[in-house]
């Protein structure tokens, strides 16, 4: 939604922080490493901004600065709020899924390391009072050529809008070509504001496992993987913003105290691994170890794995390989019968068939044994019952039946 413009009203209050935007000039001097060359890396900044359309302090985003209510509500704060991290652990918080609504119509180009390789986050929020979740949203799907983010969060909801592999316009062109970045939604009660910041919390310690970086605030030296935009407008530059920090103090919070909770968050969060690969592999195999193994719903140690039984249920058993997948090791997806199984570790079978390894187009003439009418036919070289097709009965009225791709 279209925040209107307050004016700045500047108080030598202990709790209001008048933060100087320090120059980026050291950045843009340095060497970056990115998909575009760095002439091209005007692509980090706002379509808009880059054509003289509009500015950053008057693009529709995060435009609401503080009046004089806001920072008398902020000095208050503290005395009449207990202590957010507190309440949220009192009152045992439960965290939202992580849903999507990713826009198409979103430009796409990558961070300056590449495709799908981040160094970090940056937290804002939306500096409006007045919006919800959907409609910053939809506000942000009409007018992305000014700004756009990766994701809004509030009491109830993480919705994902553009893919995090891909970079956005969030920041300023120094924390765009870097960071993953996601909005928080105002409330206006203090139950929901901790609800919303256990969300906001949860949402950034996963970006950090999900990426396998590590928990480092930047806030207070301009270096690490956590950022706030009032972070960026200090030591990055090329932006002149400074949320969450003034929206928090009207709550009696900071950011101190936020990354505390991100921080836990993060040490308690399960680390899965990413699946590399996952292709079509059609083979067929004998179980060499059937003690060692287990059987997974999804490669191990991945998001949603569980264990399924062990591979001594099938120790005998003729088993088809369906797909093979990458993550830190090697896994087989296996179906005995017919029936999917799960997935195990390759090391626990030895091949004895793989399709295309071994076969080639021949032209032979074979003929049919008598008494033989009833044997079956296979879609592989296999006697496996799922994949037999028919018998050779349909063929004993030929005197010179043709086989083709025959091993």
């Amino acid at each position: 939604m279209k925040k209107a413009l307050k004016p700045i009203v500047s108080l030598s209050l202990a709790s209001v922080l008048l933060i100087p935007t320090i120059s980026a000039e050291p950045f843009a001097k340095e060497t970056a490493k990115t998909e575009q060359s760095t002439k091209d890396d005007s692509i980090y900044i706002p379509k808009n901004i880059r054509e003289g359309k509009t500015t950053e302090e008057n693009d529709g985003f995060e435009d609401y600065k503080a009046d004089t209510n806001t920072i008398f509500s902020a000095y208050a704060a503290k005395a009449s709020y207990e202590n957010v991290n507190n309440y949220i652990k009192k009152k045992k918080f439960s965290t939202a899924k992580i849903e999507q609504q990713l826009k198409s119509q979103f430009p796409k180009f990558g961070y300056r390391n590449g495709t799908d390789k981040p160094e970090g986050i940056v937290l804002h929020e939306t500096a409006n009072p007045t919006s919800t979740i959907q409609g910053e949203i939809n506000y942000m799907s009409n007018n992305y050529n000014n700004a756009f983010v990766h994701a809004f969060v509030d009491k109830s909801h993480i919705i994902q809008i553009h893919p995090t592999k891909y970079a956005v316009w969030g920041a300023g062109k120094y924390a765009n070509q870097r960071f993953i970045q996601f909005e928080l939604v105002r409330h206006k009660t203090f139950d929901e504001f901790a609800r919303s910041i256990n969300n906001y919390a949860y949402y950034a310690a996963y970006l950090l496992r999900q990426y396998n970086m590590p928990f480092d605030s930047a806030e207070s030296d301009g270096k690490g993987t956590v950022w706030t935009h009032n972070a960026v407008t200090k030591y990055l530059g090329g932006t002149n913003h400074t949320d969450p920090v003034g929206y928090f103090s009207q709550w009696g919070y900071s950011v101190s105290q936020l990354n505390t909770l991100i921080k836990e968050k993060y040490d308690a969060m399960k680390v899965y691994e990413k699946i590399k690969s996952d292709i079509v592999y059609t083979a067929y195999a004998n179980v060499k170890d059937a003690k060692t193994y287990n059987i997974y719903s999804k490669p191990y140690n991945t998001s949603g794995a569980k264990k399924v039984g062990t591979l001594a249920n099938y120790k005998s058993k003729q088993i088809r390989i369906l797909r093979k997948a990458q993550t830190s090791r090697n896994w087989y997806q296996i179906s005995v019968d017919g029936k999917t199984i799960g997935w195990v570790d390759t090391r626990a079978f030895s091949i004895y068939y793989k399709k295309g390894s071994s076969d080639k187009a021949v032209n032979l003439t074979r003929y049919l044994k008598k008494g033989q009418s009833g044997a079956y036919y296979y879609q592989l070289p296999v006697a496996d019952p799922p994949i037999r097709t028919a018998t050779l009965k349909a063929l004993t009225s030929k005197k010179s039946p043709f086989i083709n791709k025959q091993q």
